[in-house]
This record gives C-alpha cells, structure tokens and sequence, in this order.
C-alpha cells in the first residue's frame, strides 16, 4: 500500500491532466452522438476536442505545460458561453412556468390534443439542461492547475 501511494503521489498531477484529458474526450463524443454540431452548437464539441488536444500536449511535453496552462483557462469562458446560451433557450417563455400536466391512457399514449406522441405542437421539447456546458469550464480549470503544479 506505501508503494501504491508513493507512486500517486510523484505522478498525481499527470494522472489528473490525464483524466481531464479523457473527460473532455469522453464529453466530445457525447456532444457528436448527440447531434450538437449546427450553428452556435458547434463550439462545445470544438472546444471539447481542443481541451483534449491542449491537456495531451500538457502530458506529453513539458516544455509546453505552461502554454497550454493558459490556453485551458481561456477555453474555460466556452463553458460560459453555452451557459449563457443554455439559459437563453430554456428560459423563454413557457420554460419559465412550473411543470406541465402530460396526459397518458393505459397503452402510454398521450392524451389531450398533442399528436404524434404530444409533440406536434413542440410544447414537449427538452430544454437544454443549463448547467452542462459548466463541465468544460470545470475541466478546463482542473487541466490547468494539474498542469501549473508539475515541473516542467
């Protein structure tokens, strides 16, 4: 067990980059499975890519761990920027009421004048969830500081 921990210990800060590395990959294929590439949609899975891109690079060349450092501080104001945009289409108009009454008979149809499964007049589209683009700022933020602390 006192191995296992030495070892953790002088490779903590590479083992987090690395981590974060995979999280913003992991994010990015989430983000092309589901079809968030059109129009303003298209910079989280950029952004994603480059933070995988930027923590890689961090990983794998120390001379650049300070660059890329700064690089993933900046790229952290792209998860504010899709939280600004989350919250613009979220809370626009009928968002903004408490939740709706759905309708269902026994064979899980929907009931009350919405067709095709109650979405015929779009009043059942998912709003975006607000705080998700946050995860690429959080990861940002940890990749820089994972790699700020190792010596270059």
């Amino acid at each position: 067990m006192v191995e296992i921990r030495a070892w953790l210990k002088a490779r903590f800060a590479d083992l987090v980059a690395l981590t974060v590395a995979l999280g913003f990959f992991l994010t990015l294929a989430e983000l092309l499975l589901m079809g968030h590439t059109e129009g303003v949609q298209a910079l989280a899975p950029l952004a994603a890519g480059l933070g995988a891109l930027l923590a890689g690079l961090g990983l794998l060349s120390p001379g650049l761990r300070p660059w890329a450092a700064v690089a993933l501080l900046l790229l952290g104001g792209a998860g504010l920027l899709g939280l600004a945009e989350h919250l613009e289409k979220g809370l626009g108009g009928e968002a903004l009421r408490p939740g709706a009454l759905v309708l269902v008979d026994e064979e899980g149809t929907y009931v009350g004048g919405a067709e095709e499964g109650g979405k015929g007049n779009g009043e059942n589209e998912a709003t975006p969830p607000p705080l998700a683009p946050l995860s690429l700022s959080g990861l940002a933020l940890l990749g820089a500081l994972a790699l700020s602390v190792k010596e270059p």
